[in-house]
């Protein structure tokens, strides 16, 4: 059974709607969503989680990609090891017959695990974001670690 070593957490925004206007563009290019530092006490192997969300703006008119990507060992977004990337379509809104949009901003959850964790005494993390076209950061925007030692239970 793993034993912990860490847990840290970088928060931009704890609601829909809580971003700050200067960060709320997602443009085409990585942009840091979060960054932590994990200390792991130089544990060999050590077991690391990884959870982040999103909320992004939904277009009335044009259906586009948000890709998420967790990265190891810098907070530069075009350095370090990508250890996790997943891509979200993003789809139109829907109007109503009273012309109402139907659907609302979208709210992105990814966990990944980073099963290569270098012994260090402390290694960073960072949460990165880029759209397929200039789109809204809206919130929530939320990062977490936990690092523990040990092996994974059988059968992960």
């Amino acid at each position: 059974m793993g034993k912990f070593l860490d847990m840290r957490t970088s928060q931009n925004a704890s609601f829909t709607g809580g971003i700050n206007a200067s960060l709320s563009t997602l443009s085409t290019s990585p942009s840091l969503i979060g960054v932590i530092g994990l200390q792991t006490g130089s544990v060999s192997q050590p077991i690391v989680k990884l959870d982040g969300t999103m909320g992004v703006g939904v277009n009335i008119l044009t259906p586009y990609t948000v890709t998420i990507l967790f990265a190891r060992g810098s907070t530069f977004p075009t350095s370090g090891t990508r250890i996790y990337t997943a891509v979200y379509g993003i789809p139109t809104t829907v109007v109503n017959n009273v012309g109402n949009p139907s659907i609302g901003d979208m709210i992105l959850n990814l966990t990944a695990a980073d099963l290569l964790a270098p012994a260090a005494t402390q290694t960073v993390y960072t949460m990165l974001a880029y759209a397929s076209t200039t789109a809204t950061r809206v919130g929530p925007e939320s990062f977490q670690g936990i690092a523990q030692n040990g092996s994974l239970p059988a059968g992960s």
